[in-house]
């Protein structure tokens, strides 16, 4: 028996496919913010532990310091000046990736 010709569009589409529905799999956070430390997320599932939001005063060092549970989608950190993104929390408080983008906060 003769192998199938090998069609480079059909292979192109079934990989592209593949490669979104694994993305979509994972839990995107997209994180905003109103510039003085006023945050809000959205995410494409639920956390079932919650979230973690890490601070950073120069973007580089990250704290994953604020817990936020209970299905909060939102947090007041106003007056610290910095670098803020959230990820979801595991039972036993570590941080999983993927994190969100990244929002900076003037303090006030």
């Amino acid at each position: 028996m003769s192998q199938p010709k090998i069609n480079r569009r059909g292979w192109l589409s079934w990989f592209l496919q593949k490669r979104r529905r694994e993305r979509a799999a994972t839990l995107g956070i997209l994180l905003t913010s109103d510039g003085h430390g006023r945050l809000s997320w959205t995410g494409n599932g639920p956390a079932e532990f919650g979230f973690s939001i890490g601070f950073s005063a120069d973007g580089v060092t990250w704290n994953d310091t604020f817990a936020v549970t209970g299905g909060q989608l939102y947090r007041d950190c106003s007056g610290t000046a910095g670098y803020f993104r959230v990820a979801q929390s595991a039972a036993n408080g570590m941080v999983l990736p993927p994190y969100s983008n990244t929002v900076q906060s003037d303090g006030l």
